[in-house]
């Protein structure tokens, strides 16, 4: 975890880029939590702490450049990840009970239609396709079709227009995933 933070101060102190050095940097993040098997799937979103605590940021790079205050860098780093790894988890555990819920509410309002595969296709994702449906072989195009116009006229999902698709949005989970 502290070569992470030297990893990430170095990039952003060498600023590469003309553009994206920030992005640039939390990607590499990601990718060295992987590489050394402290992060299985790069789900972790750093970039809302930093953004949230941008002034601190700011401010803990600048006093590594100025005044070589590795320690203060490596703590708030080492904060950093921990809040949003709680973040991670909590929002975890949101989705679960959401799609136990979910599950649960869909059963009980249509019996036949409800399958764990269909609970986790319109998991997945926070909006959904026909054809996700059909390709994890939860009905034809026209029984999904009807599945979905069923879920959306109970209030599960909404649907939205765009193009000549129709997508239907899973709203609570969406609401999860944006922090709501």
């Amino acid at each position: 975890m502290i070569k992470m933070a030297l990893i990430h101060y170095q990039c952003e102190a060498i600023h590469p880029f003309s553009d994206g050095n920030g992005r640039t940097g939390r990607i590499l993040l990601l990718l060295y939590l992987k590489m050394i098997n402290l992060l299985e799937v790069p789900t972790i979103y750093l970039s809302q702490y930093f953004i949230q605590n941008k002034v601190e940021y700011y401010g803990k790079l600048r006093g590594v450049t100025e005044k070589e205050d590795w320690e203060s860098w490596i703590i708030y780093m080492l904060d950093t990840m921990e809040s949003t790894a709680n973040n991670g988890v909590e929002r975890l555990e949101k989705v679960i009970a959401l799609m136990e819920a979910m599950a649960n509410e869909i059963k009980t309002n249509f019996p036949t239609m409800y399958t764990k595969e269909l609970i986790e296709t319109l998991s997945k994702l926070p909006y959904t396709r026909r054809q996700y449906l059909v390709d994890a072989e939860i009905g034809t195009p026209k029984t999904v079709g009807n599945y979905l116009n069923d879920l959306e006229e109970k209030g599960f999902l909404k649907s939205v227009k765009v193009g000549k698709e129709k997508l239907y949005l899973n709203y609570r989970l969406m609401q999860i995933l944006e922090g709501i």
